[in-house]
């Protein structure tokens, strides 16, 4: 029997739009009304790749089996990791930050800007604003190492450019977009300003355009000076700054300083106008994610719960054979990290996931989990760091939900 269900939080990407219609069929999506591809894909895609059994050792067994063989698998680990999160709740990330506290283990995620932006904020106390608050009072939008018309395709018709709101009552027609990057991207086509620059050099741009705000001449190359110059010119007349930073700024080594100079740009902009930095979340909890660890933690980096300190990267502690089982929870690390280094993690690692992937067919023991946002609830952060609700409206009883199984985990070792 068919059914229609209204206003469901699609859970496609970190934007979380509310506003999404679908038409279920017993346990599958059949259409959807208001996503993007993206949220298209993830609802309508999932049952064409789903694991619907636990293995061990690639045999089918039973879930309580499969919890039993890994909690003992944990528990005899030596220098184990706990990683992922970015696709999970929040109270499965903070699950599993206590399984690695209580092991004593390594905790891991993928790269993402929300983890260097977010230390960066509250040291130098420059903020973001909600969504809604861009969509009602920017009047220049930046965005700066993304292209959103790739990563996150309502952002520009839903939030913060296109709309009309109370203060930018003509939508596009009252708003200025620049759009900063190391290529001529498709969110340039939207942009009264498309700076290209070269790569790595965001942080010597974001001091440069503060440079031109002071009236000082940069030192760039002619024609990136030129364009930050008509730019400036714009900026200066904005009554508030929505600036949108990017995975884009981390290409390099240097991506902390280029965030650094970013806010350090927004700071000072924030002495002339209204001024909000927000990161554009990778996945659909990355913000959730590394808000929880810092939270925990007061660091985003990778954590060793053993010496309580910050680590290397999974692929460094990978490399150098420093860790021998990795749990990646819900997050497809052997397909994330450099090929090296997951060559020698093959036979180290278990999985939590909802799809079946190339840590999942590597895996020694692999748990199938509820689809979240389609088939479990629970509590997930927006790319703005609003926390939303999501709610399941297909039934599966055929599997745990990943709070179940990290919770019993939890419980055993």
């Amino acid at each position: 029997m068919k059914m229609m269900v209204e206003n469901v939080v699609c859970a496609g990407c970190s934007l979380l739009c509310d506003d999404v219609d679908v038409e279920v069929e017993g346990s599958s999506i059949i259409k959807t009304w208001g996503t993007c591809s993206h949220g298209d894909a993830r609802l309508r895609g999932l049952q064409l790749n789903r694991l619907d059994k636990a293995l061990v050792n690639g045999d089918r067994v039973d879930v309580d089996k499969a919890i039993d063989e890994l909690a003992e698998m944990l528990k005899s680990a030596k220098r184990p990791l706990i990683y992922g999160g970015e696709c999970s709740s929040n109270a499965a990330v903070e699950l599993a930050l206590r399984i690695a506290e209580k092991l004593g283990a390594y905790y891991d995620a993928p790269s993402s800007i929300c983890r260097v932006l977010i230390p960066l904020q509250e040291e130098l106390g420059v903020r973001g604003s909600r969504l809604e608050e861009v969509l009602d009072e920017a009047d220049f939008v930046i965005y700066w190492g993304v292209s959103v018309a790739d990563t996150h395709l309502r952002h520009a018709s839903r939030y913060a450019v296109m709309p009309r709101g109370s203060v930018a009552k003509m939508g596009r027609e009252s708003r200025i977009v620049a759009s900063i990057d190391v290529r001529e991207s498709m969110s340039m086509r939207i942009a009264q300003h498309g700076v290209v620059i070269d790569l790595c050099s965001d942080a010597e741009v974001a001091r440069a355009i503060a440079d031109l705000i002071d009236g000082r001449a940069p030192s760039l190359r002619a024609d990136v000076a030129r364009q930050l110059a008509f730019l400036v010119s714009d900026v200066k007349r904005a009554s508030f700054v929505a600036m949108f930073v990017g995975s884009g700024v981390l290409r390099c080594g240097k991506g902390e300083e280029g965030v650094k100079a970013i806010l350090k740009l927004a700071e000072k902009l924030g002495a002339r106008c209204k001024c909000s930095v927000h990161p554009m979340a990778e996945n659909v909890n990355s913000y959730g994610q590394a808000r929880a660890v810092w939270r925990a933690l007061k660091a985003c980096s990778p954590y060793d719960f053993k010496e309580k300190r910050p680590a290397e990267p999974i692929h460094a502690l990978a490399s150098r054979e420093a860790v021998d089982f990795v749990l990646a929870v819900n997050s497809d690390v052997l397909a994330q990290i450099p090929l090296e280094a997951s060559k020698k993690l093959r036979g180290k690692v278990a999985c939590t996931t909802e799809l079946k992937s190339v840590t999942q067919a590597h895996s020694r023991v692999a748990i199938p989990v509820k689809v979240l946002g389609v088939e479990a609830g629970g509590t997930v952060t927006r790319t703005d760091g609003v926390d939303v609700e999501l709610r399941p409206f297909v039934v599966n009883r055929e599997v745990l939900s990943e709070e179940e199984v990290l919770s019993r985990l939890l419980a055993l070792i």
